[in-house]
């Protein structure tokens, strides 16, 4: 299955909050650092100024939000954090995200991604070694900087496509779920 991921915005909540409460207990700690309750969660989500940030999400065919990517932009340099569902590793979702959240970095003028997690995070761990970010370890965490790819004539255009993919993508998901619900077929 190919995944596309595409821009979310405020109408999305909902779908964001049942993404992180469902990553299981282990991998919330691992998003966030830390064990956070459900109504914290909800606060998190509440939290997202999406005027200042981009969150980018990949939708299942059953329109559950399977990857998450929250960049918040500091000056030349954007703090990334991703998740993943369990069920949906090792699909190519989180690089798909690291690959969309690059390229999104280098067309609002970013020369550097970061990401902050803990060291046991293996997962991120690979994904910024792949994205070849270079790797700081202090007692227990990790902060990787990733060198954006300067700017090309055609970035815009290249982050245009990929968002216009992301959004035809979830439209043709929803149409098939609202046939299914329509015709009374499970998902």
């Amino acid at each position: 299955m190919n995944f596309n991921a595409r821009h979310l915005n405020d109408t999305h909540r909902e779908a964001l909050i049942a993404h992180f409460r469902g990553l299981s207990r282990r991998d919330a700690y691992l998003r966030f650092g830390t064990f956070l309750a459900p109504e914290s969660i909800a606060a998190y989500v509440r939290g997202i100024d999406f005027e200042r940030s981009t969150v980018l999400g990949v939708y299942g065919e059953a329109l559950e939000l399977l990857g998450v990517a929250h960049l918040c932009p500091e000056g030349s340099v954007v703090e990334l954090g991703i998740s993943v569902l369990a069920k949906a590793r090792r699909r190519g979702i989180g690089a798909l995200l690291m690959r969309r959240s690059l390229s999104h970095a280098r067309v609002i003028g970013a020369d550097r991604l970061f990401m902050h997690c803990l060291a046991e995070n293996g997962d991120l761990m690979r994904l910024a070694h792949a994205a070849h970010a270079e790797i700081s370890f202090h007692h227990d965490e990790a902060d990787g900087f990733i060198l954006v790819p300067p700017l090309t004539p055609f970035s815009a255009a290249v982050e245009f496509a990929e968002e216009q993919l992301g959004v035809v993508d979830y439209a043709f998901k929803a149409q098939r779920v609202a046939w299914r619900h329509a015709l009374g077929i499970d998902a």
